[in-house]
């Protein structure tokens, strides 16, 4: 089902705050940033390809829309295609992230994803000060 169709917007809502865990992965290893990008650009061609409007879905924050999960959840409700090679992905993906993450780091960034109303209210670079070893 198309959501260019419906005349009531979709909800999206995150689970996990992914802006602060790229933080963390990226300082952790050098060869995660190049990983990631290569997956986020296959997300942001099927985007671009697949004419996501934000303007159709509902979420905590307009400056959600710039984010990457959130192209992510609108290819996962709008292309069958995606969601195919998403299912094969995310679980490798999933892994290689969560070897450079504490379980305490992954359960913040459900915490902040599910109590936050703007995701992007706190930087990253505020929200890593907070909770790196100096």
């Amino acid at each position: 089902m198309n959501p260019t169709t419906k005349t009531e917007p979709v909800e999206l809502i995150c689970k996990l705050c992914t802006i602060r865990l790229e933080a963390l992965c990226y300082q952790r290893s050098w060869w995660f940033r190049s990983f990631r990008q290569v997956l986020a650009g296959g997300v942001w061609a099927f985007a671009f390809i697949s004419r996501i409007q934000p303007q159709h879905y509902l979420t905590r924050s307009p400056g959600c829309h710039h984010c990457l999960r959130f192209q992510k959840n609108a290819l996962k409700e709008q292309s069958a295609l995606f969601r195919w090679l998403d299912s094969y992905l995310n679980p490798l993906f999933n892994r290689m992230r969560d070897r450079l993450l504490t379980p305490e780091e992954l359960a913040q960034a459900r915490c902040l994803a599910a109590e936050a109303n703007n995701v992007r209210a706190v930087t990253p670079s505020r929200w890593l000060d907070d909770r790196l070893p100096t």
